[in-house]
């Protein structure tokens, strides 16, 4: 063997044992012929070359997930995109307003207070002030409001007036109240007539409004919402609990023929504020009218309103029919009262009669009872004051009303007892009263 082989071996080895250089390096990722040996493959193993040197450690799941998202991001990116063009269409034309209305069902309005004044017979001036209460986080703007009062028992299709409401801006408990200011006309008067009906007789009633509301949620562009609810509210119950509380007559009569002066308590259960108008009555013992009576510019408030009744009493046809009234009156006057019934005849405003007033009031006679030793009372006062009386024979009529005054009312019953005693002692007296009104 020749040196020149014996010395390859040994030539290769220091070759080997040579660090390499960045030329060598790169002829293992060079293409062609001149490419050296390509990088062995990474087997895990230890940079010491240990074989018993530990495995990789596996990656985690969210681990996983990032390096999915760090390759694949333009892709998911597309998704969004795509979804978010299909879906939020449908969110602001679709779900948002669905979610809007149904906040707008499942909340309340109360009706705190309202008042109708100036009636005529096509128009009222009417102030509602109330509460709107819509559930949820949510701010609602509105715009101006145009919504349809109906009487639920007749529907919503027979609209009895509108409504107009200011913009507002609605969260959770809000107010909302009309101007008040403006004249309100009928555009139903059947309609408005039955409102007039329920509100005067009913214990409960009830106010319909329906109508379109424009909305908007926050910043998002406004949509329309259905507004159809009925608002409770209670009605003046027939007046129930209305007094006479003190009446008196008045001889002579003044000039323009009033004789009988009396003072009535109305209640107004309601949160209604009413202006009636110019009322007359006819006054009643049973169902003979004995009497009219006037009330000047009858105003009803919420509680128990007091007011004065001015009219004549017909003595003429009291004498006359003087045993029906006895027979009619003897059991209140075992009592120590008279009963008396009032019926709305006429109700006018500003010199006009206002038609659904007079007619609904008129269905509804008023009973009371007014205490009989109070009215003798008052009466001999009021002759007492008149220059044209005998004094002397007035001072007598009082003196025995208030002899024995606790013995008056069984005096009283055992008068009651004898109609035709019952009648003749009445007959004396209203014949006296006619003699002193001369």
């Amino acid at each position: 063997m020749s040196d020149t082989a014996a010395n390859a071996p040994a030539t290769a080895a220091a070759t080997e044992s040579k660090p390499s250089t960045f030329l060598d390096k790169l002829s293992r990722f060079t293409i062609g012929k001149d490419r050296g040996e390509l990088p062995e493959k990474d087997t895990g193993a230890a940079s010491d070359g240990s074989e018993n040197a530990a495995a990789a450690v596996p990656l985690t799941r969210w681990q996983k997930v990032k390096n999915h998202f760090r390759r694949f991001w333009i892709i998911h990116l597309v998704i969004v995109i795509i979804i978010a063009a299909i879906m939020l269409p449908i969110l602001f034309i679709y779900i948002i307003p669905r979610i809007a209305q149904d906040l707008l069902n499942s909340g309340s309005i109360v009706i705190d207070g309202a008042s109708i004044l100036q009636p005529t017979s096509k128009t009222v001036m009417l102030k509602v002030e109330s509460h709107v209460y819509v559930p949820g986080p949510f701010t609602v703007h509105t715009e101006p409001l145009h919504l349809n009062m109906f009487v639920p028992q007749v529907g919503s299709e027979y609209p009895m007036s509108v409504l107009e409401l200011p913009e507002n801006k609605i969260h959770k408990n809000t107010s909302m109240d009309t101007n008040g200011t403006i004249l309100t006309p009928f555009v139903n008067y059947t309609s408005w007539q039955n409102f007039v009906h329920n509100t005067i007789f009913l214990d409960a009633g009830g106010l319909g409004l329906k109508g379109t509301v424009p909305t908007r949620l926050g910043k998002i562009k406004k949509f329309d919402l259905d507004l159809d609810k009925n608002v409770p509210s209670k009605g003046l119950n027939g007046f129930k609990g209305f007094t006479i509380d003190s009446a008196r007559l008045q001889l002579p009569a003044e000039a323009d023929g009033s004789n009988l002066f009396a003072n009535a308590t109305l209640p107004n259960q309601s949160v209604l504020t009413l202006e009636i108008g110019n009322t007359t009555v006819d006054i009643l013992s049973g169902d003979l009218v004995i009497g009219t009576g006037f009330i000047d510019s009858l105003f009803l408030k919420p509680g128990n309103n007091s007011f004065s009744i001015r009219g004549t009493a017909n003595l003429t046809t009291l004498l006359h029919n003087i045993g029906p009234i006895m027979a009619y009156q003897g059991q209140y006057i075992k009592n120590g009262y008279l009963q008396l019934t009032t019926r709305v005849t006429n109700i006018k405003y500003n010199g006009t009669t206002v038609p659904y007033y007079t007619e609904e009031m008129g269905k509804l006679p008023l009973v009371a009872e007014t205490p009989l030793l109070g009215l003798l009372l008052n009466t001999v006062k009021g002759l007492l004051s008149g220059s044209a009386v005998n004094k002397t024979l007035v001072q007598e009529v009082k003196a025995k009303i208030n002899e024995n005054h606790a013995d008056l009312h069984k005096r009283w019953a055992d008068v009651a007892d004898n109609s035709t005693e019952l009648e003749l002692v009445a007959k004396r007296h209203i014949e006296d009263l006619m003699r002193w009104s001369a």
